[in-house]
């Protein structure tokens, strides 16, 4: 299989994962609990499938700090995915973990101007709203809705096929 294809696939589950997880930044209160764990997983498979696309995109320009990035962004989503063992907080820590990765991966991107710098600028402020909501519990929906655009721009570059 041809890379481009690869990575307009990889784009996809990014636009598709960004779209949910805004999606889900408001429907925590409407839908059931088996409805909501479905669909949060859902959002969690594609935004890892994102998450490699838009890392394996510019793997050899981003180096050891792209990789330690990665790296913790697939253990930040490993762990919101692992309650059982993190208890009630492991949402938070996976999440905090996540975006931090995140911001890693990205930040010599935005250093370098090397590729699209709006997902990454997105994310950042995602971080922003994210350390916000500590201390103000409704800043957190919006801060998930933040990531999720995040990651629909971030599909849209790969799907593109832009320098991502």
């Amino acid at each position: 299989m041809r890379s481009e294809v690869i990575f307009k696939t990889l784009g996809a589950a990014a636009m598709i994962g960004g779209g949910l997880r805004i999606v889900d930044s408001f429907t925590g209160s409407v839908l059931d609990m088996p409805t909501l764990e479905k669909m949060y997983f859902a959002t969690d498979v594609f935004l890892l499938l994102g998450t490699a696309g838009w890392y394996f995109s510019r793997a050899q320009r981003l180096g050891s700090p792209g990789l330690t990035g990665f790296a913790l962004s697939v253990l930040g989503i490993s762990t919101i995915r692992s309650q059982a063992i993190f208890g009630p907080r492991g949402y938070v820590v996976g999440a905090a973990i996540f975006l931090i990765g995140l911001s890693i991966m990205n930040l010599l991107t935005l250093f370098r101007r090397d590729g699209p710098r709006a997902a990454p600028v997105i994310w950042i402020v995602s971080l922003v709203f994210a350390v916000l909501a500590l201390t103000s519990g409704p800043l957190a929906a919006i801060a998930g809705a933040i990531f999720g655009l995040g990651f629909v721009v971030a599909g849209v570059s790969l799907w593109r096929m832009e320098q991502a």
